[in-house]
């Protein structure tokens, strides 16, 4: 399959999934309380939403060399747009029960679960490219990978740790620049 009608795809299911997203925030009551609620709901969904745009971004930069897609690279495709797709629930849920950690797990578990199947993702794109790029967030997608799955079990500890995982990966995106990422992990 080209590569064209693969990304179209995955184009479509992201934006639906960002609507979604935003379609989930409720307006507050504006009382004191109602406004903090929503700041921490917006917070959440930045975050979300932060994620998916790296998520984007970055499946956009591994196919730059790929001329034609398999069948394992659609597979492994539609398995991250599957995980992302629970995006949505793990915001909403994470947002309705900030101070339980069983929303953390979830969060961290669906965030992971994307954070892996993206880096498996890569990995196929590098074999697709025949080496014609640098796996250069290939330890960045591990460490991002292990931390949130490490979020699970940290979450018992204290879910402000496993609150700083959920900051500290999507930050790491934005502020390393691909050299040093290299340099640093």
């Amino acid at each position: 399959m080209k590569k064209e009608r693969f990304e179209a795809i995955t184009d479509a299911v992201m934006a639906i999934i960002i609507t979604i997203m935003a379609l989930e925030i409720e307006l507050p009551n504006f009382d004191e309380e109602g406004i903090n609620e929503f700041v921490m709901q917006i917070g959440i969904y930045i975050l979300s939403y932060a994620f998916i745009a790296i998520l984007w971004i970055n499946h956009h930069n591994i196919f730059r060399h790929v001329k034609m897609v398999d069948h394992t690279t659609l597979w492994l495709n539609f398995l991250l747009l599957f995980s992302t797709s629970l995006i949505p629930l793990a915001t909403r849920t994470i947002d309705k029960a900030f101070f339980d950690n069983k929303s953390h797990i979830l969060f961290a578990l669906i965030f992971g679960s994307a954070t892996l199947l993206y880096f498996l993702l890569d990995e196929r794109a590098i074999k697709l490219s025949e080496n014609k790029r640098v796996a250069n967030t290939r330890k960045m997608n591990i460490v991002a990978t292990l931390l949130f799955f490490l979020a699970i079990p940290l979450s018992y500890v204290s879910i402000y740790i496993s609150s700083a995982i959920f900051v500290l990966v999507p930050t790491a995106y934005f502020l390393l620049p691909r050299k040093q990422i290299k340099d640093v992990i």
